[in-house]
């Protein structure tokens, strides 16, 4: 059985009160995943350290925000692979990396 990325965001958000977490809250983490599976993919090591550190250090420790997380970066690397994207400079990457760290911690 095969399990969706919107099959893990609903359960998610049907097992957290309502106000516990917001869309915008969750398009913050969906961004950091789909640059983890970039990173992954362009061997950008130490941005998907920063990523998970920003993640563990700001986040609520809720499972689903991690599924959630884990989900976008698998499906980011995959559709990097199959769209045969190029990666970006080192430098165009770490400051996209500090954008999103700076808007998860901003939302939560």
């Amino acid at each position: 059985m095969h399990i969706s990325y919107t099959s893990i965001l609903a359960i998610g958000l049907v097992a957290m009160p309502a106000a516990a977490v917001t869309e915008a809250q969750f398009d913050t983490i969906r961004n950091l995943g789909r640059l983890n599976g970039v990173a992954l993919h362009c061997k950008y090591l130490e941005e998907t350290r920063r990523m998970k550190e920003a993640l563990v250090e700001t986040l609520p420790k809720r499972r689903e925000l991690g599924l959630a997380f884990d989900e976008v970066t698998n499906e980011s690397f995959i559709r990097f692979i199959d769209e045969g994207l190029g990666c970006p400079s080192s430098m165009d990457f770490n400051s996209q990396v500090d954008s999103a760290i700076e808007a998860l911690k901003a939302a939560f």
